[in-house]
């Protein structure tokens, strides 16, 4: 299928086609490209062959899929799905198979794994597999093994339960701001989602552009590698100025949506009850396998929203995972709803003996006035602004009737409260340069609670409640911050030491072959680290002990112990540890991957709203944070922000593997970039080499000779040098000796615009020394000259100066130095089978340069060049006679 690649400086694609199933399979051909290992892997996943990659570590994987019957159910959900959906889908699968074929796939990792092509149901299965374990049902079995295994006298048990209801570990932020509030008068939808942190990310940027006049879109978001659309966070524009063209109408305007994980109870595992005699003995009930539906319609109905009143619409036919979700339009509004499938169980908090009958009716779209922040916290109706207790003058959370959202029974408890602080504290209009504050924010709202417990320890505790009065921020440069995080960590340890929590090491009775998946389930100080607060403040916690004596928890004397535990530790910062983690696509690389990263020594923790951490009691390193942030400008797309952990490109050591990875350690952002005239084309054939403006693309080592690169043609900072080469009299037979310096510039303005012609300054020890044009004949005049055969690559050269000769005696002509240099250059590109050159018939230096290349000379031919009339004589050069073999 036919469609047009770009990318802006950052490598960001942006895929743009005259039809929605083109433009599927262009976003599916680029994310092969970009991330065939990510994806391989998840469809491996998907299918139950993880462990032909992964080994042995792959094996557990495979038979919780196996058990979970995740092919199965995509293929069901696939062939339940209404004929458009299908169409879009396998249309996606087909770029991918054919984009992992043109060189995706080519990486160490996949060499011993035979290509298999995506079905269309391959998509929805990479989507099942990213979203199996992104829910509660983890949560639900550590629950039930509480309920075995911790008996409190006296105490129901659901009190019990709650003590490790606040998981700290989960959670991401999403905030809107309605245009009354904003500078521009329009509204910002802004956030950040809180993942693993995978390398490459877990998200993919894209733009996707189409001009089919019955149904355009421009829509650029985040991505699922490997699923199709960007269904979570996106800013879609549309009419005359938009990319779509002028058929999407006349009045212009945008729309804007992001998500948060609303901590539904939405997969119910189901069992004997809670005190089974086989803990192992259940099964998942999950409303994407139950229903046959995942939600793809949404996926792509989202592409065609053009308000927030659409952005709701497509959500309502949502799935999975259960979401909330913030929209607005450039008209103004701004809604609130909560998109996706519960069922309507009673019990929500353990294994329940049959699934519910039916699903929880939803509340309808909530309009937004003022502010609305979601943050997985309990969702309550916020206190009238005058009650609210929030500093500031700014615009406050006022959404009515949140108990309605209140889905599940694990919430986080303070990172909305502190961006609503942020929020109501402003003292000027918002914008997306102020979401920065919001974005950068690493006060910990829960690290009073927890140091009030050292309220009678003198000794290092008082660096502790300095720290907490001056806000408690968890800077990378704090020695006081680094000292909290190691006194928490020691003490989260105490308390899973406890003898009060001594059944919860009893072993938990699930299959051993998933213990490599689960086993971090029932990991006591892990759970300790997530309800820490609750476990301390829980004075009727009081258990009988061995000898009939009770047992409870005194949290002043662990807080203390604790702490006189690490007071002697070297001092150092929190960003001395504090540094991102992250897991690869296969494990055993991990290791070339992060080798391939710039360190980068990050803020805040899991509590923060910069939120980058793990869990108490394990590593200091963050293994999860914010994988994604953006803020979508409803007044300009232009002006909305965006970025990443890492980078756009999967694979190590390209140029932009990990060039986004400095701004996102700084919790900041990059400008989106809309603007086409600062794009670059990109050869989807693999015979063209690309890059932005003034890029290296290839560089050859030539020995006692130096270095010769080759760098993408800037039309406009390269135009003086190109103009003094083209006015000499012996670039007669160039025919651009009376072009002026403007018109020099603006012609390879326009050879940059097409995707299938470049322009290359060659340089020689950093000096320019030639320009290389290299284009697709099938799509030049020469076409009508010639028979082009599969693979064909045009090619005109200049020699524009003599390089460093003078500083390499041996060498008179350099040529000899140029010419091979060029030559293995030109075949860089993967898909190029041959070099077809058709210099002037007149132009003997040249016809004698080819022959020295080892060009076979061909026929004569006369064709219409753009430049007029011309005779020329073929030459050509196959890979095989080049000694290039094989790319």
């Amino acid at each position: 299928m036919d469609f047009d690649l770009f990318r802006d400086d950052l490598g960001i694609p942006h895929v743009r086609a005259a039809s929605e199933t083109a433009l599927a399979y262009g976003q599916g051909w680029v994310t092969a490209q970009d991330r065939g290992l990510q994806i391989e892997a998840d469809r491996m996943r998907a299918e139950e062959r993880y462990a032909e990659l992964a080994g042995v570590a792959g094996a557990a994987w495979d038979r919780f899929a196996a058990r979970e019957r995740l092919a199965d159910t995509a293929r069901a959900i696939h062939d339940a799905a209404a004929p458009a959906d299908r169409a879009w889908l396998a249309a996606y699968a087909d770029g991918v198979s054919a984009g992992l074929l043109a060189g995706g796939r080519d990486v160490p990792e996949l060499a011993g794994v035979p290509h298999r092509p995506w079905e269309p149901w391959t998509p929805i299965g990479v989507f099942l597999a990213t979203h199996v374990l992104f829910n509660g049902f983890p949560a639900i079995l550590w629950r039930a093994h509480v309920a075995r295994h911790l008996h409190v006298p006296g105490v129901p048990l659901e009190r019990v339960l709650g003590l490790f209801a606040a998981d700290a570990g989960s959670g991401s932020n999403a905030w809107a701001v309605h245009g009354a509030f904003t500078a521009s008068g329009s509204p910002l939808v802004a956030g950040d989602p809180h993942r693993t942190l995978e390398l490459p990310g877990p998200y993919q940027q894209v733009r996707l552009v189409c001009t089919d006049p019955a149904a355009p879109y421009d829509v650029l978001g985040f991505a699922f590698p490997g699923v199709p659309g960007v269904p979570h966070f996106a800013h879609a524009a549309w009419g005359p100025d938009s990319a779509a063209g002028a058929a999407a109408g006349s009045v212009a305007g945008s729309v804007a949506w992001g998500i948060t994980n609303a901590a539904a109870h939405h997969v119910e595992v189901v069992s004997d009850g809670a005190d089974s005699a086989d803990p192992g003995a259940w099964r998942l009930s999950w409303p994407a396998r139950e229903l046959s539906d995942v939600g793809v319609a949404a996926w792509r109905g989202l592409l065609h929203a053009r308000t927030a009143r659409d952005v709701a619409d497509a959500f309502a036919g949502w799935v999975d995972p259960v979401n909330r979700v913030l929209t607005a339009d450039s008209t103004g509004e701004v809604l609130s709803l909560t998109a996706g499938r519960v069922p309507a169980a009673t019990d929500r908090a353990l294994p329940a003996p049959k699934p519910a009958d039916g699903y929880v009716t939803l509340p309808a779209p909530t309009r937004v006035t003022q502010v609305a922040v979601d943050a997985n916290e309990r969702p309550v109706t916020q206190a009238p602004a005058e009650l609210d207790g929030r500093p500031g003058y700014g615009p406050r959370d006022v959404r009515p009737d949140r108990e309605a959202h209140d889905l599940g029974w694990s919430y986080v408890p303070h990172r909305a409260e502190r961006i609503r602080q942020i929020l109501a504290a402003a003292d000027r209009p918002e914008s997306p340069g102020t979401q920065a504050r919001v974005h950068g924010d690493t006060r910990d709202l829960g690290a009073a609670a927890l140091v009030a417990h050292l309220a009678g320890d003198a000794s290092a505790a008082v660096r502790l409640r300095a720290w907490v009065a001056e806000g408690a921020h968890v800077e990378a440069g704090s020695a006081d911050a680094a000292l909290y995080m190691r006194w928490r960590d020691a003490l989260t340890h105490r308390i899973a030491r406890h003898p009060v929590l001594a059944p919860l090491h009893a072993p938990h009775g699930q299959d051993p072959a998933l213990e490599p998946l689960l086993g971090a389930v029932f990991d006591v100080p892990t759970a300790v680290g997530a309800g820490l607060a609750h476990l301390l403040a829980a004075d009727w916690l009081v258990v009988d002990g061995p000898d009939g004596q009770p047992l409870r928890i005194d949290p002043a004397a662990e807080a203390s112990a604790a702490l006189a535990e690490v007071a002697d530790q070297a001092s150092g910062t929190w960003g001395d540890v504090h540094v991102p983690a992250p897991v690869a696509p296969v494990p055993g690389v991990a290791g070339a991957y992060t080798a391939a990263v710039r360190p980068a020594p990050v803020s805040g923790n899991n509590e923060t709203v910069r939120c980058t951490g793990g869990s108490p009691g394990m590593a200091p390193t963050a293994y999860r944070g914010s994988v994604a942030r953006y803020v979508w400008d409803l007044a300009d797309r232009a002006g909305s922000r965006w970025g990443v952990p890492y980078g756009a490109d999967g694979r190590p050591g390209t140029a932009h593997f990990d060039d986004q990875h400095a701004t996102w350690a700084a919790a900041g952002t990059v400008p989106v970039v809309t603007d086409f005239d600062r794009l670059y084309a990109v050869d989807t054939t693999g015979r063209l080499l690309n890059g932005a403006r003034g890029a290296q693309v290839w560089r050859r080592d030539v020995g006692p000779h130096g270095v010769v690169t080759a760098h993408m043609l800037d039309p406009e900072a390269d135009a003086d040098l190109l103009h003094r080469w083209f006015t000499q009299p012996r670039a007669a037979f160039w025919g651009m000796g009376e072009h002026t310096r403007d018109e020099v510039a603006a012609t390879y303005a326009f050879v940059e615009s097409l995707p299938t012609h470049h322009a290359y300054l060659v340089r020689w020890d950093g000096e320019p020394v030639a320009l290389v044009q290299a284009y697709h004949p099938e799509h030049d005049p020469v076409a009508a000259a010639y028979d082009v055969a599969p693979g064909d690559l045009g090619l005109h050269f200049f020699l524009g100066g003599r390089g460093p000769v003078a500083r390499h005696g041996a060498v008179q002509d350099p040529w000899a130095v140029l010419g091979p240099a060029l030559r293995d250059f030109l075949f860089a590109g993967a898909g190029t089978r041959r070099l077809v050159g058709e210099p002037d018939a007149r132009n003997e230096k040249a016809l004698r340069r080819m022959a020295a290349l080892g060009f076979t000379a061909g026929e004569e031919v006369f064709f219409e060049s753009a430049q007029g009339p011309k005779t020329a004589r073929m030459a050509y050069l196959t890979r095989e006679e080049a000694g290039r073999g094989t790319p």
